[in-house]
């Protein structure tokens, strides 16, 4: 049997105004079952009462593993985590929202993934729970996980997808038993998961991470693995190793958990995906020589056609949509009636 040492990992937990969650993040990170990590907190020049937060929680710590950052100047998501980057030298990252947490296992499951003997890619992520303001579970899994698998048709829902109560603490268990997916290639029906529940390679991160700080003030999570899933392809794990924190003032998921496929969002998707993936293919076409060395012709090729032929779709579709505003309801807006 081969011996080798697990490499570094890097975390970043990037804050803007999540003073109430944010020292919950950072604890999450310190209890990481593996301990070979280097953490950099940033704060996003907050206005909250994060600064003192964050200093208070890193001072109960006393962790030489992590490093404080504030920023004078709000420069959005995508500059947070590039603030936090240069701070790092470690082959894997990951990056926590401050509003979400971790569990212990998170880093561990995450590491051992990407190390497969089968099929490197630059992304795993995983499922997870999702968790109202005072981390009561609000639903078992984030039903766009995965959701290539699912069909409309009635099906059994295995007993180990269900949880047990513990009486004496009120606490939920799920004895999940489920291997990892490797999706080879991207589709344009796929879906991953928010930005808490993914390991990236720091190598490709640095090589895609490069659209102004103001194109990706929001939806670097979307941005990076679907660029990672187009090029490498990704590993999906099922197990729910995080809790998304549905608190009432999140900059995307403002809506409610309602049953079934449920809009996280009130705003419409399609727009900002859109642009998302018009973002990458611009990426794609000005440092063409660059990604094309890099993950070679086939794969750049590839992307270029998905994701034309994506982009072409949506529009048609919004054609046919504003078609039929027009002749049901004299062009007023669908999503407003």
């Amino acid at each position: 049997m081969t011996s080798a040492i697990a490499p570094e990992v890097g975390v970043i937990i990037a804050n803007h105004n999540n003073s109430e969650y944010v020292a919950d993040a950072i604890v999450s990170v310190a209890r990481q079952s593996v301990r070979n990590m280097r953490i950099v907190v940033v704060d996003d020049s907050s206005t909250d009462d994060s600064d003192r937060i964050i200093r208070e929680a890193l001072c109960r710590l006393d962790d030489p593993r992590f490093e404080y950052l504030r920023l004078e100047h709000n420069v959005g998501q995508a500059g947070a985590l590039r603030r936090g980057l240069q701070a790092l030298r470690t082959p894997f990252v990951s990056f926590l929202d401050s509003d979400d947490f971790w569990y212990e296992n998170f880093v561990a499951r995450h590491l051992t993934v990407h190390l497969n003997a089968d099929y490197p890619v630059a992304l795993t992520y995983s499922d997870s729970h999702i968790v109202d303001a005072e981390t009561r579970l609000l639903a078992g899994t984030a039903w766009w996980f995965d959701v290539a698998q699912s069909n409309g048709s009635p099906r059994a829902i295995e007993e180990a997808l269900i949880p047990e109560i513990d009486p004496e603490t009120g606490c939920l268990a799920y004895n999940l038993s489920k291997a990892p997916t490797l999706y080879p290639n991207w589709s344009a029906e796929w879906s991953s998961n928010s930005m808490a529940a993914m390991m990236f390679r720091r190598d490709f991160v640095d090589l895609v991470l490069v659209p102004p700080n103001e194109s990706l003030r929001l939806y670097v999570d979307f941005y990076l693995s679907t660029f990672a899933t187009l090029i490498t392809g990704a590993i999906a794990i099922p197990e729910a190793l995080y809790a998304y924190r549905m608190h009432g003032r999140n900059k995307h998921s403002n809506g409610s958990v309602l049953g079934g496929s449920y809009n996280s969002s009130k705003r419409r998707w399609e727009p900002i995906r859109d642009g998302v993936l018009r973002l990458i293919l611009q990426v794609l076409q000005r440092d063409s020589e660059e990604l094309r060395i890099a993950f070679g012709d086939f794969r750049c090729d590839q992307a270029l056609v998905q994701l034309r032929t994506a982009l072409k779709g949506s529009m048609a579709q919004l054609k046919g949509r504003s078609r039929l505003q027009e002749l049901l309801f004299g062009g007023r807006d669908l999503d407003h009636c």
